[in-house]
């Protein structure tokens, strides 16, 4: 029986690597800017006169622009020095804050505010694939799940302590400095980012276009378990994330009130903790397979509890096992992409991935809204969590057909 300390092996690999250190320390704090930032924005352009429409602008800019930016990284991280990117997204991302800063102490039209956080955008999905490449030439192969997991723990516990405390006191001084800070932040991760060591280009024919990015989703294809993977994110990830932020908080706040949805944030920023170690420790990436069919059925039992729980324990319980699933299969996730995938092919595996679940976000948000809008919060939530049982059920009866092909093929 494998012990404790021989499961947490892979973390101990990872941290004795010091440019993953380094890589660690400055994601993370763009990772707390961020999440001070998402408190504090929404409550700058309230006090600078700006209604929620203006937001909703804002943030459909940042999801095109993430979109277009995913795909241009892909091809630029497996053509071109994804240090150099990564460098170039943090000090646009750190620009574009300090831009939005001076837009809104200035008070000048809306729609400026619109282009500086559409380059946001852009910065936030180039710097996503060069983000993994360079895991994968940093750290050796059977540490990546930790290092993908250290990433994703560092970025749900700034999401769960930073926004009700440094935020919160951000907001009564001045919301705007919340955004300085968060330019601020990008800065010092592009000093850590550039004290990483220079990593050779890869030599391809492959031409240098936008076009060549979604040839990820051939190689995605061309696998077995890469193709399950991406179907299982369609439903986990895809489907059910965006309508939890949606379609969630109405259900929860029309029963227990606002503060309850609160409580189910933190909680779901909890529970994405314990579930990014737990894939670690359990080394869940090598079962890709079963972590999704497990990952699928969780988050729509959570569903149900969301939909049709009555009491508060069940609200909460619901809300921690959305975010246990949420941290646990995108670390699986992230990391089979980067041992499956061609050392060549990964940016733009993870591009597509990128393109396709961000492509897709703004649909969900949508039409989860208007259905709700329809049948009732709680009913479209169990409808959700239908769909992510058929969904999932769907995946696991694929996966026994991969293995009974295998099987008659030996």
């Amino acid at each position: 029986m494998t012990s404790l300390i021989e499961r947490t092996q892979p973390y101990r690999d990872a941290l004795r690597v010091s440019p993953f250190r380094k890589l660690l320390i400055g994601q993370s704090l763009s990772m707390a800017g961020d999440a001070v930032c998402l408190a504090a924005l929404p409550v700058a352009l309230i006090r600078t006169g700006f209604g929620v429409e203006v937001f909703g602008f804002v943030m459909a800019s940042v999801g095109v622009g993430t979109v277009f930016g995913a795909c241009l990284g892909g091809v630029l991280a497996d053509r071109r020095s994804p240090k150099r990117i990564l460098m170039g997204t943090d000090l646009l991302r750190g620009a574009m804050q300090v831009g939005a800063t001076l837009i809104i102490v200035a008070g000048a039209a809306w729609w400026w505010l619109v282009l500086v956080y559409l380059m946001f955008g852009v910065g936030i999905g180039a710097s996503r694939p060069c983000a993994q490449v360079l895991l994968v030439n940093l750290l050796p192969k059977e540490a990546l799940v930790a290092g993908n997991g250290a990433m994703s723990f560092i970025d749900n516990l700034a999401a769960v302590i930073l926004p009700a405390t440094v935020g919160v006191l951000i907001i009564l001084w001045d919301p705007v400095w919340g955004i300085l800070i968060d330019g601020i932040t990008f800065f010092c991760a592009a000093i850590f980012t550039a004290s990483l060591p220079d990593m050779e280009a890869h030599d391809t024919d492959e031409t240098l276009t936008l076009r060549a990015a979604f040839n990820g989703m051939a190689v995605i294809c061309r696998h077995p378990t890469l193709t399950l993977g991406f179907a299982a994110t369609l439903v986990v990830n895809v489907l059910c994330f965006p309508v939890f932020l949606v379609v969630a908080p109405y259900a929860v706040s029309s029963r227990f009130g606002d503060a309850m949805w609160a409580i189910c944030l933190a909680a779901s920023g909890a529970g994405a903790c314990i579930g990014s170690m737990v894939t670690v420790l359990a080394a869940g990436h090598q079962r890709l397979k079963g972590l999704a069919v497990i990952s699928g059925l969780i988050l729509s039992a959570a569903m149900v509890l969301l939909g049709i729980g009555g009491a508060a324990w069940i609200i909460v319980l619901g809300a921690v096992l959305v975010g246990f699933v949420e941290a646990s299969w995108l670390t699986g996730w992230a990391t089979s992409m980067q041992i499956l995938s061609p050392e060549n092919d990964l940016g733009k595996v993870v591009a597509m991935d990128t393109f396709i679940t961000n492509g897709a976000y703004p649909f969900i948000y949508l039409g989860s809204g208007l259905v709700a809008g329809v049948v009732g919060y709680p009913e479209t939530l169990i409808i959700v969590a239908i769909i992510c049982a058929m969904g999932t059920a769907g995946v696991a009866l694929a996966s026994v057909l991969q293995v009974s092909r295998s099987g008659r093929v030996k």
